[in-house]
């Protein structure tokens, strides 16, 4: 499974999250392009402060309050655990890691920095391609 990963709010990377563990769980090989917002997300001064919810923004204290009640750990734990259980590799896109001035280093989780040519062969190989 091959998920480009454009947004960095956590509503949409919660259900990323989900995807990505349901995925391991039924032992796929799963790989993720971080594009702009994504890469941004997964900065490690950001990913655990990042609260941007990009749906409903009025409901985001509602549903935040919502997911501690019910003990649903956050899509960073959930990419994290999926990752130590399974085959996850994370990529961020070189342009959007110029933008943001990172480096690999700079970035939790991230397996390398590769370009959108890269990305595209991987994605072309998988059965199953998302955009998030």
């Amino acid at each position: 499974m091959a998920v480009a990963v454009f947004s960095g709010s956590i509503d949409r990377l919660t259900g990323l999250a989900m995807l990505v563990s349901g995925a391991v769980a039924m032992g796929y090989e799963v790989e993720l392009f971080l594009q702009l917002w994504g890469v941004y997300a997964f900065k490690k001064d950001v990913v655990k402060k990042n609260m941007n919810f990009s749906e409903f923004q009025d409901k985001a204290p509602e549903v935040a309050k919502r997911l501690q009640e019910l003990n649903v750990p956050s899509w960073f734990d959930i990419i994290k655990e999926a990752k130590e259980n399974g085959s996850v590799k994370i990529y961020a896109c070189s342009a959007a890691a110029s933008i943001w001035n990172v480096k690999k280093e700079d970035l939790e989780l991230v397996d390398d920095i590769i370009g959108a040519a890269t990305w595209i062969e991987k994605m072309s190989k998988a059965d199953i391609t998302l955009f998030i």
